[in-house]
């Protein structure tokens, strides 16, 4: 998380420059966040900060590991980049919030924009998010203006991602696994995404969808099947993935099968971010 929370960070940094010409447009440099930042800017640049903005990285769990934060940088930019987890943190959510937000306002930053870092629409972006935020409004008293993005699996360039790590595969074959929300409709859009890149799909949720849509892909006469894993990181489900793509092939050792690796911290992840938050 703090490695994808890095890249958004670089990548909005070469940008900075453009606030000494055009301090209200959407483009923005990036300062790390840090629980022991206290050096605030002063003069010209203190007013171009307070028309700039943090952005808090909401991610649904932390790690086994608790992700230290970004450590400060001796460059001075317009905006303060940090990561939070919405279940098993040291604090809740909107602990986290809080005293992001109180930083930011110590900073002389005025606006939160916090982008939640799920695929799915399901209870934690409709309910459990929404709820946390306006806690943190409450504690923060109206000092800062935080901002909720909409769900990263929401972005319309998310297909385009996807579709592009899809590219060096054969066009049949192709199958989306995802994670399956229980919510009523929940997985339309997953559907809809698979949909639209020509792909079968299948929801950890339902195992035997796995097996099911493989078998019928084999009958279909596709003998290179490619299973891209719908996921934010590798983790428990992807390894169960994998191993469950092992015992097929292993079944089926006429069919090649190819296991993609899941969205991960990667270059192409960070400017899905970005290019979200300039629009």
């Amino acid at each position: 998380m703090n490695r994808l929370a890095q890249l958004v960070r670089e990548r909005l940094q070469p940008l900075s420059d453009s606030w000494s010409t055009a301090p209200l447009a959407p483009t923005m440099g990036v300062k790390p966040y840090s629980p022991s930042l206290t050096q605030l800017p002063s003069g010209r640049n203190n007013r171009r900060r307070e028309q700039a903005g943090g952005v808090m990285i909401v991610e649904p769990m932390a790690a086994q590991k608790s992700s230290a934060p970004l450590q400060p940088s001796s460059q001075n930019h317009t905006c303060i980049v940090g990561s939070a987890a919405l279940e098993f943190g040291l604090l809740p959510l909107h602990q986290q919030i809080i005293e992001f937000g109180r930083r930011l306002t110590s900073a002389g930053v005025k606006r939160l924009q916090l982008v939640p870092l799920f695929l799915l629409q399901g209870r934690h972006v409709m309910d459990d998010i929404p709820e946390e935020v306006d806690l943190a409004r409450r504690e923060l008293g109206g000092c800062i203006d935080i901002h909720v993005g909409d769900h990263i699996g929401g972005y319309g360039a998310m297909r385009d991602l996807i579709a592009s790590r899809l590219a060096s595969t054969p066009r049949k074959g192709r199958l989306l696994v995802a994670h399956g929300s229980r919510r009523p409709k929940g997985n339309r859009s997953v559907d809809q995404l698979a949909k639209s890149l020509g792909t079968a799909v299948a929801y950890w949720s339902n195992m035997s969808e796995i097996e099911d849509q493989t078998i019928q892909l084999m009958q279909q006469g596709c003998s290179t099947l490619t299973i891209f894993p719908y996921f934010l990181f590798a983790g428990g489900i992807t390894d169960a993935v994998a191993h469950l793509t092992e015992e097929l092939a292993e079944r089926f050792p006429r069919t090649k099968f190819r296991l993609l690796p899941p969205l991960g911290a990667t270059v192409d992840m960070a400017d899905l971010v970005v290019d979200n938050l300039r629009s």
